[in-house]
């Protein structure tokens, strides 16, 4: 009788320890998939520092301007745009060329777009299905717009509290900044690696994700506060920050003098760089139009001139000499992606940016290692953990292949790049190494890189009108040939003698 008693408390002790090893098990798949999605995140942040340069290398065949287009060329474009469509549509863009895309371009309501050329014709349809692949990626996680957002959002405000508990949990962390093991051990080579990225980069990692969480999560607590103090007007919410469109009258109207008031803008405001004219209703006796313009030397996005009907300025939205707080968030995207200073900023987000992607890679590096090292290996959720990180950079390459190659584009390239990943993960169990697994993925993402480059040089042979595409071509080669390196079989094997030989 005792005996059977024993036994059935060893079962259920038994039965115990295997019910908190499978939580365990399931904790830690959790805490790996949050880590991979802030690791995308980081990565796609990384890329859409570069947004611009990307959709002008999808089309390199379009003509650039090396300064502003002429306002009658303008005028020309968006009558023309606006002749297409038998709507009337509630926004209409007109993007002017400025530095960063030297581009003259219409869009009605970001459903038909068009580029034109130096005349004001419209003539290549805008099609960069990669950068937008990138910017929902980056946006929503491919999620439906507000549970994507709000998902980024808490993404944000997470990686916020890592950056500050991190530092707070390393006192000797700023003494030890510039200690870097590398060789050798590789819990400390990781740790260093995360740790001096992490202390070199903090300003920028908190700058960059408060921002994020405060855009991530803009609409959820917009809705809330709609809905608690404004009866739900979401509009009356936004109204003090980004103004406020006019009431609704459709009756016939002519569209407003496009040329006159990009005259009138460049004479009385000759130091500011026009981005966009943005029309709400045009063509109706309830139309408004303004000119979004940049401020040099300034964070907040642009600020709003508004026109009538006959080029006149009437005022302007107030973003650049506005209450402090309307400053701040007219300055939250700007900071966010590095869009404030030109190229060499765009540069020092970019490396910035990839640190920031290695600090979330080592972070789950270091716990995996630990792990092991306290003889619990999870060799699946290591093997799964190596699938996210390099899988990750394989599947944004597959994603530039398959437009030009399938032609396919938009909801189907999202599912796409999400089922790559889940045929690596997938994949990555068959294998038993996990450095030969990594070796191969870095591999494939170098061979893809050139796919892609190779497939848009032959396109576009002799019809590339962008420097910018030609630059990002050898950008795009050199990260190849540094995946290719990495995952080079000859070179992981001469590591390994060198090892044994020490």
């Amino acid at each position: 009788m005792a005996s059977d008693i024993n036994m059935d408390t060893a079962a259920g002790k038994a039965g115990k320890a295997g019910f908190v090893a499978q939580m365990l098990s399931g904790h830690s798949a959790v805490g790996l998939a949050v880590g991979a999605l802030m690791y995308i995140l980081c990565l796609s942040g990384t890329l859409m520092v570069f947004h611009e340069e990307f959709a002008r290398w999808e089309q390199p065949e379009v003509p650039e301007f090396a300064g502003s287009a002429a306002p009658a060329a303008v005028a020309r474009a968006a009558e023309e745009g606006l002749a297409r469509t038998d709507d009337v549509p509630h926004h209409y863009y007109v993007s002017l060329p400025h530095a960063s895309m030297p581009r003259l371009g219409v869009s009605l309501d970001g459903e038909a777009s068009w580029y034109a050329d130096a005349d004001g014709n419209l003539t290549t349809p805008v099609h960069h299905p990669w950068t937008e692949f990138l910017e929902g990626l980056h946006y929503y996680l491919h999620l439906p717009t507000t549970l994507g957002l709000t998902v980024v959002g808490i993404l944000g405000a997470m990686l916020v509290g890592l950056v500050i508990s991190g530092l707070l949990a390393h006192p000797r962390i700023f003494r030890d900044a510039f200690a870097m093991r590398l060789k050798g051990n590789k819990q400390l080579a990781e740790a260093d690696l995360h740790n001096r990225l992490s202390v070199w980069g903090a300003p920028f990692h908190i700058l960059v994700a408060l921002t994020g969480a405060a855009i991530g999560l803009a609409s959820v607590l917009s809705y809330f506060a709609a809905t608690t103090y404004l009866d739900g007007d979401m509009e009356g919410f936004y109204e003090p920050v980004f103004g406020s469109d006019p009431a609704e009258n459709m009756t016939p109207a002519p569209m407003p003098d496009v040329a006159a008031a990009m005259g009138n803008f460049s004479t009385a405001h000759e130091g500011l760089t026009p981005t966009y004219i943005i029309m709400h209703e045009p063509g109706t006796l309830g139309q408004s139009a303004f000119i979004l313009a940049q401020h040099p030397a300034r964070l907040i996005y642009g600020d709003n001139y508004y026109f009538d009907g006959a080029g006149n300025l009437t005022g302007t939205l107030g973003h650049a000499d506005g209450p402090a707080g309307q400053q701040i968030i007219a300055s939250a995207y700007t900071v966010h992606f590095g869009s404030f200073g030109g190229l060499p900023v765009k540069i020092i987000y970019g490396i910035l940016g990839l640190a920031i992607s290695i600090v979330s890679a080592t972070g789950v590096n270091i716990w995996l290692i630990k792990r092991r090292e306290k003889g619990r290996p999870a060799p699946r959720l290591e093997l799964a953990w190596a699938a996210t990180i390099w899988g990750t950079p394989l599947a944004l390459a597959f994603c530039m292949v398959l437009p030009s190659v399938l032609a396919v584009e938009g909801t189907l390239l999202n599912a796409m790049f999400w089922l790559c990943l889940l045929v690596l993960v997938s994949i990555s169990f068959a294998f038993t190494d996990r450095a030969a697994f990594s070796r191969l993925l870095r591999g494939v993402t170098g061979l893809m890189i050139i796919a892609a480059v190779l497939i848009k040089w032959g396109t576009y042979m002799g019809e590339v009108n962008s420097p910018v595409a030609v630059a990002l071509n050898v950008v795009f080669l050199g990260a190849a040939l540094a995946f290719l390196w990495a995952g080079w079989p000859v070179r992981a094997r001469a590591q390994m003698v060198a090892s044994a030989a020490e």
